[in-house]
């Protein structure tokens, strides 16, 4: 008998074995026969997300996406995460396809989209078929990386490459590319190279006006034309005056950048104050330690959720915003009601702007130190009614940093300062021309618990249940001794 119980349930148990491994086999193979895949990565990294399926939606041209990889090198984790979400995003579009170029046997293949330059092992080229529109994407800015200055070591923390890619494909489709046009001749700052390139890669080109010397008579409103004026140190004079403010007031789009000590303008104020902005000059302190970044003139100032310009940032919580020593902008009461005013960041109420003649050396209030909170990056929009009947629109950002995004004279410049900068440039257009994709991370998550967890967990695994697996075992020993 007790063998026959025993061959019973060694039955029971290898017929069951064998149908669940038949059961897995037979899975795998369907899902290899229907291409079937799901990404089970905890950020979703091979899973384009819905602002990169309504571009491919989109799609109406054969776009082409090269890799570059030299033999062997594919199957590398970093080149591998990019060539699984190109395929995914091949796989949601019959207008997209991938292919693989080894560089070291085609040397002359990036001849024909780099003059002067080369591409990395991993890069990609997001080419258009219709027009030969061409965008390159380096290996580097598909992966973030941060630096642990501890141990000196850099490392690979988040995934970028949807971003990069969107954006390419997003370039190569654009009828006419977004000019940001460097106000020139009132010795204002300069645009430093790294954000040039970033712009690139944001589908931006960047150019000098100079109205005088160019003999500008006229700027023509579009909305690809946005015009930056960073942080001048003179004024403009009555033409020039009146050629920007014919500008603005046929629909032109314009970005100030001012500074702690941006001197009295009178035509540039003019020009502000016709949107109900000034700019609000002197030293300022921010005395919550949760607006603060190690000193308390290096802010880290709050996101308005309620912008449509920076609310991405406020749900990308890797991203933030850092302003050193920044001037404050002030919004009129009486400003037109017709003009449409919008605070992106904010100080909190206890920060200060130095009165005249107090010591700078203190961070405390003292009487006739102006209180918050201040605003400190500001959008103005107008709607525009003109001589040929049309409506247009005009708009106006003040950032009161003109170091917001140089890092060449700022080293508190983060990701945050690029990605707001670059999204207000977009919110200077009609149709955006680059799009903001959250950042997967790459970190490993860590588990925290407390002491009572601790305990909780350590009895329960220790003490309980052997206690009851024990228990269990005695019993249905006494059970089958007494049958």
């Amino acid at each position: 008998m007790k063998n026959k119980k025993s061959l019973k349930y060694g039955g029971y148990a290898t017929v069951t074995t064998i149908v669940l491994l038949t059961a897995l086999v037979l899975t795998n193979v369907l899902f290899n026969l229907l291409g079937w895949e799901v990404d089970l990565t905890v950020e979703k990294l091979y899973t384009p997300s819905e602002v990169t399926e309504e571009i491919l939606d989109g799609l109406e041209e054969d776009i082409t996406i090269y890799g570059l990889y030299n033999t062997g090198t594919e199957t590398t984790n970093t080149n591998k995460n990019v060539i699984t979400l190109v395929n995914e995003y091949c796989d949601l579009c019959d207008y997209l396809s991938f292919e693989t170029v080894d560089p070291l046997q085609n040397p002359t293949f990036t001849s024909k989209y780099l003059a002067d330059s080369t591409l990395d092992n991993g890069s990609l080229i997001v080419v258009n078929e219709v027009t030969g529109k061409f965008k390159t994407i380096p290996i580097s800015n598909m992966y973030e990386v941060t630096t642990d200055y501890e141990y000196l070591l850099q490392n690979i923390t988040g995934f970028t490459a949807e971003n990069e890619l969107t954006n390419a494909i997003l370039y190569v489709t654009l009828e006419q590319v977004p000019t940001l046009y460097e106000l020139d001749g009132h010795s204002e700052a300069k645009l430093d190279d790294n954000y040039v390139e970033y712009l690139g890669y944001a589908n931006y080109q960047v150019e000098s006006m100079n109205i005088v010397l160019d003999q500008i008579n006229e700027i023509k409103a579009t909305e690809h034309t946005v015009i930056l004026v960073n942080n001048p140190q003179t004024d403009l004079d009555e033409n020039e005056y009146n050629i920007l403010l014919n500008y603005m007031e046929t629909g032109g789009r314009m970005i100030f950048m001012a500074a702690n000590n941006t001197p009295d303008l009178p035509n540039f104020s003019k020009l502000l104050s016709r949107y109900g902005l000034s700019i609000q000059t002197g030293t300022m302190y921010e005395r919550n330690m949760n607006y603060y970044y190690q000193y308390c003139n290096v802010l880290k100032p709050e996101i308005s959720r309620d912008s449509e310009v920076s609310a991405y940032l406020v749900e990308d919580t890797n991203n933030y915003v850092i302003m050193l020593a920044p001037a404050a902008i002030e919004i009129s009461e009486e400003r037109s009601s017709r003009i449409l005013v919008e605070s992106l960041l904010t100080t909190s109420e206890d920060a200060i702007i130095k009165g005249e003649g107090n010591p700078l050396s203190s961070t405390d209030y003292q009487e006739g130190d102006l209180t918050g909170p201040f605003n400190l990056c500001v959008t103005a929009e107008e709607t525009l009614s003109l001589n040929d009947g049309t409506v247009a629109t005009s708009k106006l950002a003040v950032v009161g940093s003109s170091d917001f995004i140089n890092v060449e004279e700022n080293q508190f410049v983060t990701t945050g300062n690029y990605k707001l900068f670059t999204l207000i440039c977009d919110s200077m257009q009609d149709v955006a021309s680059t799009l903001s994709i959250s950042t997967k991370s790459l970190e490993e998550g860590m588990i925290s618990s407390t002491a009572a967890d601790f305990l909780f967990y350590g009895a329960l695994f220790t003490i309980v249940i052997p206690a009851a697996i024990m228990i269990t075992g005695i019993v249905i020993w006494v059970r089958r001794k007494h049958r």
